[in-house]
């Protein structure tokens, strides 16, 4: 089984390499569209995305390929593969079309429907951060090797749409506590709390391919995820109008914290 991960670990990152050398050329100067939903989408996403399906089904055509620019008009797809790739093609896109650095390519590997690798080109540092359980975490072809730190005012927690509704206490109780970023990619924020650059994170409406690829990197460093609802893993059936959902993650004692601050 190791072997067959490790094959797609290969080629993956090497796709995703590829499709990052576009996304840099792409970057700040793209026209936006907006979709059902009133979110924004580039062409940069779509070629992306058709980039990396064509790719990866060209060698693994067993595999099952979803986006979310996959068309909504498909409906309900049943994960019925062994594996299965999951791909935000940018996350973070309004950053992108803006020209704001924080932006990604998250692609994750799914071992029925369970992610089990994660590959995530981060803009900002211009490094590809990846890794799964049992494969280590990378920065690059650097392997990672985290302490997290004991919970305290100086740790810095991401934290993404919590200002709304009935949760926008979320943010004054977290700022009591923590250092507070919103860097507007969910997919980098959670790549950050696996190699010990953000502390931990907490979120309010994400969906299974913004953070598929992160769940594999904390995973491998013994971090915890909490979900406000039910696990969305293993995942069973894709549809992109499926609601969003919340979750924080971080090491056990700084997820114990943020869980007694926002009262979950």
């Amino acid at each position: 089984m190791f072997q067959k991960v490790e094959e797609r670990i290969a080629a993956s990152r090497s796709i995703v390499e590829k499709q990052a050398k576009f996304f840099e050329r792409r970057f700040g100067r793209v026209d936006s569209q907006w979709k059902y939903d009133g979110s924004r989408v580039t062409e940069a996403d779509l070629n992306i995305s058709n980039a990396l399906q064509r790719q990866l089904k060209s060698q693994f055509p067993e595999d099952l390929f979803l986006s979310e620019e996959t068309d909504p008009e498909k409906g309900t797809v049943v994960l019925d593969t062994e594996y299965t790739w999951l791909v935000d093609p940018i996350d973070g896109t309004n950053n992108f079309a803006r020209g704001i650095p924080a932006c990604a390519i998250s692609l994750a590997l799914l071992r029925d429907g369970v992610p089990v690798y994660g590959i995530i080109y981060d803009h900002m540092s211009r490094s590809l951060i990846h890794g799964g359980p049992g494969a280590g975490v990378f920065v690059g072809d650097r392997k990672i090797q985290i302490s997290f730190e004991s919970p305290s005012v100086h740790c810095i927690v991401g934290a993404q749409h919590c200002e709304i509704g009935e949760r926008e206490s979320d943010d004054r109780a977290l700022q009591r506590m923590f250092k507070i970023r919103n860097l507007g990619s969910s997919a980098i924020q959670l790549a950050y709390v696996s190699v010990g650059w953000l502390d931990g994170v907490v979120a309010h409406r994400v969906n299974s391919w913004d953070i598929a690829a992160g769940v594999a990197l904390i995973r491998e460093v013994k971090g915890d995820i909490k979900y406000f609802d039910s696990d969305p893993f293993p995942l069973m059936q894709f549809d992109v109008k499926n609601p969003s959902f919340g979750y924080a993650a971080g090491s056990p004692a700084i997820l114990k914290q943020i869980l007694a601050a926002i009262d979950r």
